[in-house]
């Protein structure tokens, strides 16, 4: 079938479309304000993200649903996707999958009454209710304890040994009586439902109401029913020292935002419910980050969704908000507040982190590797070299290549260029030299030159880094550049960029990059200074050997090349010295008695 052909035909209306494989089976239903445009585009020649080149190869007819608007599009693709779960719409996880608990509020029939249950679950059922995911399976089980405790939940078993008077638990005043009959129905549903109302962080509000309901047992003579009611005021109040307060104000919100590695990105959610944290979500997708896969991730998470926030979070704008607010009552927006910009960053550092712990890094190097990226605004850099030159005014030029992965200095794999003499000492022309031979080792297939880093890094300013851009277009490669710019005591104070229109960017604003950036300015520096060191002493030791009377420079060379040092030369023997070339007898017993004489 020419799909291509079929999808031209297609009116320019809203609509669904509906994509079938070769056995029929639905893989992907998607939306569009005019199908014709949307629907063409998958069969035309043009680049496709992996995802959707798998897609398309797969696709051997689609069907289409016209619909009277962009809203009706998207609540019936919504609909499509929720009842046919196609392979290729997202789908989204609780979690990342490792194993974070969620606390299951269910009822469960004890003699007459429905009574409400509590347990940790890892998995999430039609069957009542889940809160969470928690992080901590320890504070999960601690809450349900507390839970329990509070509202004298059944602690008992089906099999629990019971008497006229109920199961030891009842005895010994940690459950209602349940299965005696001691709680009614009625009861029985306003602690469920009391419950759901800690949950969901309104833990302050009820706490209020229980104070009212005790003072008012109090007044009517109850002393009974006041006592139970103090005895759960006290078990609240434990309750809402234990949940994590987020915020001052009453926040009902979801912050959502994103993180991404070269081979992965996150989403992540974090559940705010009356400034207390009740949950997150994140999930972990196997390809680039786009605004089209928040849009998805959006759609479907709030399908399942029974109680909308007051308010949704995003870090950036997208075009499809509009569309989203008319089917979510205008609730989805970027940030206004620093507290909710405090919050949303919150969100973006734990995308970061479930991406280092999903990718198995999360080693210290890499996590400062990290936070070192997002400061400089440069994804996915894992290899970095930086260079530093050192020379005393014109002499003895080298260049330090320190290297570091992952956060980790690479030392197996620093280099060291000496320089050729440039006239005008000019260090932004040994940056490029420095830089060109560099890369140029690495072109003709040395593999001791090999691989190129993921970024550059110049241990200098504006004119390094131009040095350094000249050398990357000149062996015809593509590498992204900064340099440190330094302070009056030769400190790293900012990051400037390769793009001239780009203020630099002071590390002050970030103490943990800022230690990272010194530990390499100083790691390199040390490195260049000390090949600068030893080629420096090696000239002395040089020069030394060329007072020696018929030792001129090319002899004094040779000489070192063999022995490395001059001590190493005066306590070799006359047999040993003549082994160089232009070495005679002689001239070698004349060598070993200057070199020994006392001074």
């Amino acid at each position: 079938m020419d799909l291509l052909k079929k999808a031209l035909e297609l009116p320019e209306k809203p609509g669904v479309y509906i994509m079938h494989n070769a056995e029929g089976r639905i893989i992907y239903v998607g939306k569009a304000k005019i199908l014709k445009n949307r629907v063409v585009s998958y069969f035309r020649n043009g680049e496709h993200t992996p995802k959707t080149e798998r897609l398309v190869k797969e696709v051997e007819d689609f069907d289409v649903i016209i619909c009277e608007s962009e809203l009706d599009a998207l609540l019936t693709e919504c609909s499509l996707i929720r009842h046919h779960a196609p392979f290729y719409n997202i789908k989204l996880k609780d979690s990342t999958g490792s194993g974070y608990p969620f606390i299951h509020l269910y009822k469960e029939k004890i003699g007459s009454i429905n009574a409400p249950m509590l347990e940790m679950s890892f998995n999430k059922t039609t069957n009542g209710k889940f809160f969470g995911p928690f992080v901590s399976r320890f504070n999960a089980k601690n809450l349900i304890t507390l839970l329990a405790k509070t509202f004298k939940l059944p602690q008992c078993g089906k099999n629990s040994a019971r008497t006229d008077k109920g199961c030891m638990e009842r005895q010994i005043d940690r459950c209602a009586g349940w299965c005696v009959g001691s709680i009614s129905q009625e009861e029985s549903d306003k602690i469920y439902n009391d419950i759901i109302s800690v949950m969901s962080g309104n833990a302050d509000e009820l706490y209020e109401k229980v104070k009212a309901d005790m003072e008012a047992a109090a007044e009517e003579l109850e002393f009974e029913k006041a006592a139970v009611l103090r005895d759960r005021l006290r078990s609240l109040n434990l309750l809402t020292e234990k949940q994590r307060p987020m915020v001052s104000q009453k926040r009902n919100a979801d912050y959502i935002a994103c993180g991404e590695t070269e081979g992965h990105c996150a989403i992540f959610m974090l559940r705010i419910r009356n400034g207390y944290v009740i949950g997150e979500n994140c999930n972990i997708f196997s390809e680039k980050m786009t605004s089209d896969l928040l849009r998805e991730y959006i759609e479907r998470f709030y399908t399942e969704e029974t109680q909308l926030p007051t308010k949704i979070y995003l870090e950036t704008e997208h075009e499809w908000l509009p569309l989203i607010n008319e089917w979510l009552g205008g609730i989805v927006s970027t940030a206004s507040f620093d507290s909710d910009r405090t919050l949303l960053a919150v969100s973006r550092k734990n995308a970061d982190e479930r991406l280092l712990q999903y990718e198995g890094r999360t080693k210290k190097g890499q996590r400062l590797q990290r936070l070192f990226n997002q400061f400089i605004g440069i994804d996915n850099v894992r290899r970095l070299e930086i260079y530093d030159i050192s020379h005393i005014a014109g002499e003895e030029i080298v260049c330090g290549i320190a290297v570091s992965n992952d956060g980790i200095f690479d030392k197996k794999s620093y280099k060291r260029l000496k320089i050729g003499k440039i006239e005008g000492y000019d260090d932004t022309a040994y940056m490029y030299e420095a830089i060109y031979r560099r890369l140029q080792r690495f072109v003709s297939g040395d593999a001791k030159f090999a691989p190129l880093p993921d970024l550059i890094v110049c241990d200098g300013g504006r004119g390094q880094i131009n040095a350094a851009l000249r050398a990357i277009s000149d062996c015809g490669l593509s590498v992204p550049v900064i340099g440190f710019k330094k302070d009056s005591k030769h400190k790293t104070k900012a990051i400037s960029f390769q793009n001239p229109d780009i203020p630099d960017k002071p590390l002050s604003i970030s103490p943990e990059v800022f230690a990272f950036c010194g530990r390499l300015q100083e790691e390199v520096h040390r490195y260049a200074i000390e090949y600068h060191r030893n080629l420096r002493d090696k000239l002395t030791q040089q020069s030394r050997l060329q007072q020696i009377d018929g030792i001129g420079k090319t002899k004094a060379k040779d000489l070192f090349l063999k022995f490395k040092s001059v001590d190493k030369i005066a306590a070799a023997s006359t047999e040993d010295l003549c082994k160089v070339k232009g070495i005679a007898p002689t001239l070698a017993q004349r060598i070993l008695e200057e070199l020994n004489s006392e001074e």
